[in-house]
Order: C-alpha cells, then sequence, then structure tokens
C-alpha cells in the first residue's frame, strides 16, 4: 500500500495514458457503461457537494493485470462508509472504503496500490491475478455562511460568497433588509429577532456564522445563542471596545470566559480594511484560512 502522496493529476493521467496503451485489462463492462456509471457517480458527488455533505472520491488510477474494474472507475464514500459506485467489489472495495474513511476524517489524499493476488505477499484475497492504483481525495462541502445582519457589509461578504461559490443565508430582524431582492442567492433569508430564530434552528447546516448587524445589542443576543448552542467559527465584525462591552454582558448572563475564547472579533484579517467591501474581504478572507487550514482565531 502506497504512502499518502502528490501530483495526483499526472499520476491519473499516466494511469489512463498506460491503460490505452495496451495494458492488460480484463473487465466485464462495456467502455460506455463505465462511462455511464462515471457520470451517475459524478452527478451524486455534484449533488452531495450542493446540500453541504463531504466525502471521499476514490478513482482507479492505473492497473496491471487482470483485474475487475478499469482506470477512471470512481466510488464516493461517506464519513460513515455508505458508498456510491464502485472500484470492483470484494476485499478491494471493503479496503478502499476503510482508507476513503480515514483520508476523509485527515483531510489527506493519497495513492494506495493493492495486489489482487491471495499468493503474494500482503496481496488481497483474490485470484485475479492483478494490480490496482486507487487515488483517494477527500471533497470537503462548500462553506454555508449565515449572516446575520443583512447591511452594507453583509452585501458584499454575500457577493464574494457568490464568487467564491459559498453558500450563505441571511438573518435579520428587518424585513426589508432579509429580502430577496437583497440577497437572491441567499439559501435562506429569515426574519425573526434572535430569541425567536435561534431555539428552533438547524444550526448544523452552517460552517461559518458572522454577526455584522446593525445593533451591539442584537448582536449581543445573537452570541449569547451561538455559544450556547452552535460549535463552529464564529465572527463579529466589532471594535476592540464592542469586543469588551459585549463579552461583560455575555459573562453577567452566565457565559464562560472560554466559552467566548473561540468567538473571533474583532472578526478578518487585519488588512487595514476600511469600506465594506475591503471589510467583506478581510472576512472572507478569515473564513477561508479557518476552511482550508483550519486555523483559530488569531
Amino acid at each position: 500500500m502506497s504512502p499518502f502522496s502528490h501530483g495526483g493529476e499526472a499520476r491519473v493521467a499516466r494511469g489512463f495514458a498506460a491503460a490505452r496503451g495496451g495494458a492488460d485489462i480484463t473487465i466485464g463492462r462495456t467502455v460506455d457503461s463505465d462511462m455511464e456509471v462515471s457520470r451517475i457517480v459524478m452527478a451524486k458527488a455534484a449533488a452531495l457537494l450542493d446540500a453541504g455533505v463531504g466525502f471521499a472520491l476514490c478513482t482507479i488510477a492505473s492497473v496491471k493485470g487482470s483485474v475487475p474494474a478499469k482506470p477512471g472507475a470512481k466510488m464516493i464514500v461517506l464519513a460513515d462508509g455508505t458508498a456510491f459506485g464502485t472500484v470492483g467489489g470484494a476485499g478491494l472495495e471493503e479496503k478502499t472504503k476503510a482508507l476513503a474513511r480515514q483520508c476523509l476524517s485527515e483531510k489527506k489524499s493519497g495513492y494506495f496500490t493493492f495486489d489482487l493476488a491471495c499468493y503474494k505477499e500482503g496481496g488481497l484475497d483474490s485470484l485475479c491475478g492483478g494490480s490496482v492504483e486507487i487515488f483517494v481525495e477527500p471533497m470537503s462541502a462548500p462553506p454555508h455562511v449565515l449572516i446575520c445582519g443583512g447591511g452594507h457589509v453583509a452585501l458584499e461578504v454575500a457577493k464574494l460568497c457568490d464568487q467564491l461559490e459559498y453558500r450563505y443565508s441571511v438573518l435579520d430582524d428587518r424585513e426589508e433588509y432579509a429580502a430577496a431582492e437583497r440577497f437572491p442567492s441567499a439559501r435562506g433569508r429569515f426574519v425573526a429577532p434572535p430569541e425567536a430564530f435561534f431555539p428552533s434552528a438547524d444550526l448544523s447546516l452552517y460552517s461559518h456564522i458572522v454577526l455584522l448587524g446593525y445593533s451591539y445589542r442584537v448582536d449581543t443576543d445573537i452570541l449569547f445563542h451561538c455559544v450556547r448552542h452552535y460549535p463552529g467559527w464564529i465572527g463579529v465584525i466589532a471594535s476592540r471596545t464592542k469586543r469588551k462591552q459585549m463579552f461583560m454582558r455575555l459573562a453577567a448572563r452566565g457565559i464562560a470566559a472560554q466559552e467566548l475564547a473561540r468567538v473571533e472579533a474583532p472578526v478578518g484579517l487585519p488588512i487595514g480594511s476600511e469600506s465594506p467591501a475591503e471589510c467583506a474581504v478581510s472576512i472572507l478572507a478569515s473564513i477561508i484560512r479557518q476552511h482550508k487550514l483550519g486555523s483559530p482565531p488569531a
């Protein structure tokens, strides 16, 4: 079994080239059938990403000798082990599922080589006789940002989310600031005060929550609910004075300091931003950093 490695596209291309050049491949399906199966798998992948569900995509990169599937065969594996598609079935598929779950958990891609020959050291319980190299790639769902407050900065954050193909929803207690005309691409638009929205909302839908409200009182109430019920990334647009005052009020309501330690306030990377558009760049830069690298608040 090979270790985790990089350069996936080139190696997949070499695997396809070798197959076309006459590698000894034993398959039981036509090319058109395999292409159709791959289209179905990729359509499923797109649907999962659109629904915010991450998975590992397993692709046969190259083969040698007699094997049950051909280069390009794909399988999707969810975090719970549920699979769609196939890379050959039997022991090969079960080994691949286990590695896919590991790659998904560790957020690492990797190439893995299997001998389908029980008489070889380390080989699978198979008599096919060939070998298969499989590329496993974790596919994380794009962020879904809950924007609390629909003002000027929120508009710019929404525009950047559209460009990044990030999903977003908007919450505001003022109807005109959460209107479809204002946020046409929003997955959800909610008009409600914090105490009405948060107790019944499914916060697991959101990868990030950013507070961009017009009122420190409303933002304080939102933050109270967030730290109590939402374990993910939270950012608050605030001066250091506003942060201090909000945290003091939350402490008086029973919120411990360690619960607030994970809140990024002021939110955004320190790039000297001033205009709403610049503030949005700073905020999205922080969200991207957390999404890609898992970086904690500065």
